[in-house]
């Protein structure tokens, strides 16, 4: 936890001396997974998100017009 807790005081430190801002809404801390850019991202990796695998899954084939 005391590690967790210098990387984010190290990240909020470097936000700082470069003027970024981050949103409140759109952060999440102390989690164990979370979705990022579509896919679910946890300590075992990157996966894809299940609603967009089923959402191709269920898409109707092309057709010639």
């Amino acid at each position: 936890m005391e590690n967790y807790l210098q990387k984010l005081r190290l990240c909020f430190q470097k936000c700082k001396k470069y003027g970024t801002s981050l949103n409140p809404d759109k952060c999440a801390f102390m989690v164990f997974s979370g979705m990022i850019l579509g896919f679910i991202v946890s300590k075992e990796g990157k996966l894809l998100d299940p609603n967009k695998i089923q959402a191709i899954v269920n898409m109707p084939p092309p057709k010639n017009s």
